[in-house]
């Protein structure tokens, strides 16, 4: 095919063969479109009989002529084939003798099911219907309005003769107050919506349930909250505080699109007030709606009852064939009622009634809200799929060749036209047996067509390919709010109908047209997501129309291989991305692939660097999600919290069972076309390991504080947070999507070519450079800058602080060799290398503020200036001195910090503490210098005083005796102070051994000749190397004897005084005499 192809069918005809309704149509196109139903599962009492799994099994079974009873029901989703089936039994039932009435859905209303019935049974039975009742002549919000009313009334205790299981709590909570009152009537809108669906809701309530539900009861606290305290509902306060309170969670759900009905199933702990509220207006929906609509139950069962009385006495037998049960809601208990009685059980009584055959559709919805004791009166169970956690598949479209057979009935149909199916129909019944026509068998252009489009049993596929047909199909959602697509209505509403209604757009060259992708399908499939980031600059690159891009993307999204961009060969012809040169041909597109065949697809070789690839975090599943995001239920008699959730879960249907790649692409596709992204946390954790990744060089600043700015709670994605801090986000740019996009191909798809592979990672470079340079902006707005505008280096800060502390502690000294200095920065601190208690208030002030953040600054400074180089051997770690040596340098020079910020901004710990104690040695550096000096010259001078040139030792020694002489002679004098004393002077003799007085007077001679040097740094290794603590003790010491003489020579005076008046002056020379020759010369010196 060299050019664009028109279609082989008529627009009319498309119209005419596309009806969705099984019991729409005609039998011809109804016959010739039909696919059998096989593959479905049966249960039920009597599902032995069954002799297959096929329809031609479910009609033997059912029609058998000595059947008397059976109540079959055909469960599957909305558009499975219920009705198809259902309609396929009428069409072929053998017997004509039976009362067969096949019964549609038709516009889904009660009212209409009724038509039905009264138009399809004999004329006789007509009169029945009188009894039935008749319709409230009232307006749609008149209806409503009695609805409610009715179910207010039924809720009021004592109501029903016989009294309801819930009577008990009405009585306690007074819903029918709550309900009564006219803000309520006049505007909860839930009432009109029961009654709208009852009535068919305009021909699209498609096998609805027309029941209240929570989204009901959210509406109705909205309208319950502004009652609180009101006296009109003076009685139901706390059923209206309990409904507003569960509202607020049912809103929360409802955000995240969680349908009612699976949230009542998931959560039914968190919603009891409300969930039993709804239970007691469902418990009373049948008996209001009957009297809304007018009809009775007892009515309905009469009318059945007299037809099959009537049909007995005539030997016939009644086949009732229903779509759709929920079109007989408010009366559906009475119906099953009917279905459900079997001939045989007559009472002695009773008249005899006429077997029943009864097959009914339902869907898994309705199924699982029957009453327990009607389905265990269920003979026979057809389900047409079933779950695996979700909605039930179709089991008839679980192969992809009975997809394509059932498409290719229908385009065989299409092609052909209703006049030549209706020609077959009329031959087949006049004793033919043909296949329905095909017009493939006479098209001149079968062998391109084939070749190039594909064929199925003799039926072309144009304008679809086998594969096209499996891409739409796996397009289509599987839970669309409740409802799945991967139906046969799903497959003729959303891929047939729209790909054949315009056949004028092939020959036009516009097809196919954007109508071709209903909202039905998944964002992921769709032509603007599918596309892989290489293919869709291809796409770019090579066609400049936008409208043909577009169509060129939809081609590539379902006809191709949307991640694939190479070159192959296919039973000889080029083929693009795995379609066919042909194909693009066909439709009128441009030839994007090359002239010769590209390499196969293989496996991508080696990854990028370690750098650029950190390992995948694990995906999270949704439902593992751990709090606050997981909302946890909780029992029903627990205190509930007043609060509502801050976020609930995502429902299962919306996370659906993609392959994690397909997950992650699909993610960061919608996040880069704007929107916000899903799963955000696991993003994030990815983006936060790819800058994690990143060289902290690179970024011009150490690791230990890159890792403590950058963390893994602070980087974004854009739309990923709506929280005010200051955070790393990286917006939605085109570069981001392209990076993250090749990072996911490398690291998962094991089809990517060599080429391919090599784009990938030129935009997984180009990424990892733009998130460096985005790293880069984030530090240098959480870093602060010092005066110069340059960024702070916590290095020298850290480094420098260190030092200064070393030095005070006499770790080190200013004049030691850099080698030296820089050990002691680095080392742990093994004990104080100098005694700090007897320093003055600032130096310990320092040294005190410093000590326990001594220990992180050290760790954070190893990691800061270690480099990362290991050959697996063991040994010392490797250390980048460069920037640390120079600040030690500048500071061995001055004493002075470098340069460090004015203000913390938003620091983490230790860098906050750090830019603190920098700043509080620059303030203070000057008053520890100054104040630790003047302690300690003014502490020398005082003891050099005292010693009267002696030595310490030789002077302490001579206090010692003076004082215990004098205490011999005089016990009682100040012996509290004596006692002090020889504590003290005991507890020295240890440090006078130790040379403590040697090193004080060696102290005292270098102040006195003033060898203190200038330079701050020397002078305070001067100050650290000086005996603070030996000099503080030892002048104690000497004070302290002072002291103790003055007291004792006080004694000895008053001993004078108090002897002057009764002693000679021989007695008072004879009692010096005495003292001298105790003390003996050793007195010398002392106070007179």
């Amino acid at each position: 095919m060299t050019g664009p192809v028109s279609a082989c069918w008529r627009a009319d005809d498309a119209r005419s063969i596309f009806v969705t309704e099984a019991l729409e149509g005609n039998d011809a196109i109804f016959l010739a479109t039909h696919t059998p139903i096989e593959g479905f599962d049966v249960a039920g009492r009597d599902a032995g009989e069954f002799a297959g799994s096929d329809e031609q099994a479910v009609l033997d079974t059912l029609s058998d002529e000595t059947r008397q009873h059976a109540f079959c029901v055909v469960q599957g989703e909305p558009g499975s084939g219920k009705s198809h089936l259902i309609r396929w039994l009428s069409v072929n039932w053998p017997h004509a003798n039976d009362i067969k009435l096949l019964l549609r859905r038709v516009d889904g209303s009660l009212e209409g099911a009724l038509g039905q019935l009264k138009d399809r049974l004999p004329e006789e039975f007509l009169p029945l219907f009188d009894n039935l009742g008749q319709r409230q002549r009232a307006s749609s919000q008149g209806r409503a309005n009695i609805f409610l009313s009715t179910l207010v009334n039924t809720l009021e205790p004592g109501h029903f003769d016989e009294p309801l299981p819930d009577e008990g709590w009405c009585r306690q909570y007074h819903p029918a107050e709550l309900l009564g009152t006219p803000a309520i009537r006049a505007n909860w809108k839930a009432p009109s919506r029961i009654l709208n669906l009852l009535e068919g809701a305009g021909g699209d309530r498609n096998s609805a349930t027309a029941s209240f539900d929570l989204y009901d009861i959210d509406e109705l606290a909205a309208l319950a909250a502004p009652l609180n305290g009101s006296a009109a509902i003076a009685h139901s306060q706390a059923l209206a505080r309990k409904l507003v309170r569960e509202a607020e969670d049912i809103r929360a759900f409802r955000e995240q699109d969680w349908l009612p009905d699976e949230l009542a199933q998931e959560y039914p702990d968190r919603f009891e007030t409300s969930l039993r509220l709804i239970d007691a207006l469902n418990r009373r929906r049948n008996d209001a709606i009957q009297n809304v609509l007018g009809v009775s139950a007892q009515g309905l069962k009469t009318l059945f009852r007299q037809v099959r009385e009537a049909l007995a006495e005539r030997g016939g037998r009644l086949v009732l064939l229903l779509e759709d049960i929920t079109s007989w809601e408010g009366l559906d208990d009475s119906l099953i009622d009917v279905l459900v009685f079997n001939a045989g059980a007559k009472g002695d009584q009773d008249k005899d009634v006429c077997p029943l055959i009864s097959v009914v559709g339902v869907t898994p919805a309705y199924y699982e809200k029957l009453a327990a004791n009607y389905k265990q009166r269920i003979t026979h169970e057809i389900w047409l799929g079933h779950s695996t956690g979700g909605l039930q598949d179709v089991a008839t479209l679980r192969d992809s060749e009975i997809r394509r057979q059932f498409a290719t009935r229908y385009l065989a149909a299409v092609r052909a036209g209703p006049a030549a199916l209706e020609a077959w129909l009329l031959a087949n019944r006049s004793g033919e047996d043909a296949p329905p026509p095909n017009p493939c068998d006479a098209c001149p252009r079968q062998d391109a067509c084939f070749a190039t489009f594909g064929a199925e049993h003799g039926v072309g596929l144009f304008p679809f390919t086998a594969h096209a047909l499996d891409r739409f199909f796996e397009a289509l959602k599987e839970n669309d709010n409740g409802q799945t697509w991967k139906t046969p209505r799903g497959i003729l509403q959303a891929i047939l109908n729209p790909n054949l209604i315009r056949p004028d757009t092939l020959a036009a060259g516009t097809y196919p047209t954007a109508t071709v992708e209903p909202d039905v399908f998944r964002q992921d499939r769709r032509s603007n997501f599918a596309l892989s980031n290489r293919l869709e600059q291809f796409v770019a690159n090579r066609i400049d129309s936008g409208p043909e891009q577009a169509r060129m993307r939809r081609v590539l999204s379902y006809w191709a291989d949307p991640e694939r961009t190479d070159t192959t060969l296919v039973d000889g012809e080029f083929a693009f991305a795995g379609a066919r040169r042909g194909l693009y041909e066909a439709f009128g597109l441009p030839w994007l692939g090359g002239d010769t065949v590209t390499s196969e697809a293989t496996s991508a070789t080696a990854p990028p660097p370690a750098e650029n690839q950190p390992v995948l975090p694990e995906l999270q599943d949704p439902e593992e999600e751990t709090a606050p995001d997981t909302p946890v239920p909780g029992r029903p008699d627990a205190p509930r919290p007043v609060q509502p959730l801050a976020r609930a879960p995502k429902p299962k249907r919306l996370t659906p069972n993609k392959s994690e790649l397909e997950q992650l692409r699909e993610q960061i596709r919608s996040w880069a076309a704007g929107g916000t992204i899903d799963n955000p946390s696991r993003w994030n954790q990815l983006l936060y390991a790819l800058i994690d990744g990143i060289d902290a060089r690179r970024l011009g600043a150490p690791a230990a504080l890159v890792k403590r700015v950058i963390t893994s709670e602070m980087v974004k994605l854009q739309g990923s947070t709506s929280g005010a801090r200051d955070y790393l986000v990286i917006d939605a740019e085109p570069w981001v999507r392209n990076g993250l996009e090749a990072y996911l191909s490398l690291r998962a798809d094991g089809r990517t070519s060599g080429d391919e592979a090599d784009f990938h990672r030129r935009n997984l470079a180009a990424m990892m450079r733009g998130l460096q340079r985005s790293a880069a902006q984030y530090l240098d707005r959480r870093v602060p800058t010092v005066a110069d505008g340059a960024r702070w280096s916590p290095v020298t800060t850290f480094a420098q602080i260190l030092l200064a502390r070393a030095w005070l502690r006499g770790a080190t000294t200013a004049d030691a060799p850099i080698v030296e200095q820089i050990r002691a920065v680095l080392s742990d601190e093994t004990g104080p290398e100098s005694d700090v208690a007897g320093r003055s208030t600032p130096w310990q002030d320092w040294l005190n503020a410093t000590n326990k953040a001594q220990d992180p600054l050290r760790t954070h400074l190893r990691t800061m200036v270690g480099l990362a180089i290991s050959d697996g051997s063991g040994g010392a770690p490797l250390t980048d001195s460069s920037e640390l040596a120079g600040a030690i340098v500048r500071f061995r020079e001055t004493a002075s910090f470098d340069p460090f910020p004015d203000s913390d901004g938003r620091l983490p710990e230790p860098f906050r503490r750090a830019r603190e104690l920098a700043q509080m040695w620059r303030d203070r550096r000057s008053q520890i210098e100054r104040t630790e000096f003047g302690q300690l010259s003014n502490r020398a001078q005082a003891l050099g005083d005292l010693l009267r040139n002696k030595s310490v030792a030789a002077h302490l020694e001579r206090l010692d005796l003076c004082i215990i002489g004098i205490s011999d002679l005089l016990p009682t004098a100040a012996a509290d102070r004596v006692t002090n004393w020889r504590m003290t002077y005991t507890s020295l003799q240890a440090r006078l051994e130790d040379g403590a007085g040697r090193r004080a007077e060696n102290l005292i001679l270098a102040l006195e000749a003033d060898e203190v040097p200038p330079k701050m740094p020397l002078k305070l290794s001067w100050l650290a190397s000086a005996p603070a603590r030996d000099l503080e003790e030892l002048l104690f010491a000497a004070q302290l004897g002072e002291k103790v003489v003055e007291a004792l020579l006080e004694h000895a005076r008053d001993c004078v005084h108090e002897a002057s008046g009764t002693g000679s002056l021989a007695q008072v020379r004879a009692a010096g005499n005495a003292l001298q020759v105790a003390v003996g010369a050793r007195t010398e010196g002392t106070v007179a």
